[in-house]
């Protein structure tokens, strides 16, 4: 079945003129101390002018306002992306660490591949492994020549095709290519755009000095009154928790809990070392 549908869904999509969009599933284990593993859809836009890397949700909320005028559904949250234009090596990422902001960093990402003899078959599509040392981890790809588009998931490029499966030694994380679509002419990633046009530039150094302010301070800019919350009204984190204004202040231990439980990102050697 899985053979099928690729062959469907990728037998004809690339052409350098062209603008795809490659869906990847995404098994993480965001928290080392825990079993407990997170599956979502992220989007892997090629265009002639820009490669970009996000969650399937910011998709789904334009196609919603693009139906009924409305932003926002049920699981809709904020997440970080990632941006890197065509004529440009570097990456844009645009990371959301649970403020009211989105922080601007600008680096290259680059990987030294060993690509092997080892060869197997992905759906329809002869793949071959490639190894690399990245963010930390020991990484292992499988890539398609039969598509030479020279990126993957996440930050990942530089082979001389398509990663269509992708993951870690400690199999923390898993990326694997489920489906493939044409990108319509008209097609506008306007939540991206609004997060992308507030962004602030930030390094490294500043940005885990920022997420350490956050865990020392969780709600800080509700308390210090950047974000209003009117007497009455309530405030909707992430994980579905209604908090009124007086609940802030007991909540704030359990929101450092969630902090400090994503311990485990995908570059494990940028991890912020919370007290």
């Amino acid at each position: 079945m899985m053979k099928n549908l690729l062959f469907i869904l990728l037998g004809t999509v690339f052409c350098y003129s062209q603008s795809n969009r490659f869906i990847y599933e995404v098994i993480s284990k965001k928290d080392s101390t825990s079993e407990k593993l997170t599956k979502e859809n992220f989007n892997l836009d090629t265009t002639p002018d820009d490669i970009a890397y996000y969650n399937r949700l910011y998709y789904i909320n334009d196609s919603l306002y693009n139906a009924n005028g409305q932003y926002g559904f049920k699981d809709y949250k904020l997440t970080s992306f990632i941006i890197k234009k065509k004529n440009n090596n570097s990456y844009q990422n645009y990371e959301y660490i649970g403020d009211v902001n989105f922080y601007k960093i600008t680096e290259k990402a680059g990987q030294n591949w060993k690509i092997s003899d080892s060869t197997k078959t992905f759906g329809s599509y002869p793949v071959q492994k490639a190894v690399t040392e990245f963010g930390g981890r020991n990484w292992v790809a499988w890539f398609t020549q039969d598509i030479p588009i020279p990126y993957g998931p996440y930050k990942f490029n530089g082979l001389p095709g398509l990663i269509m499966e992708l993951y870690d030694s400690k199999k923390e994380y898993y990326f694997k290519l489920i489906r493939s679509e044409k990108i319509p002419e008209d097609y506008k990633r306007v939540t991206l755009q609004n997060s992308i046009s507030r962004a602030i530039p930030v390094d490294y150094t500043k940005l885990n000095k920022l997420k350490l302010e956050l865990y020392d301070n969780p709600f800080k800019y509700i308390m210090n009154g950047r974000l209003t919350l009117p007497e009455g009204k309530k405030l909707l984190l992430d994980d579905g928790t209604v908090l009124s204004k007086e609940q802030l202040k007991p909540a704030e231990a359990n929101e450092r809990k969630k902090l400090k439980a994503f311990n485990n990102p995908i570059e494990l050697d940028k991890a912020v070392q919370y007290p």
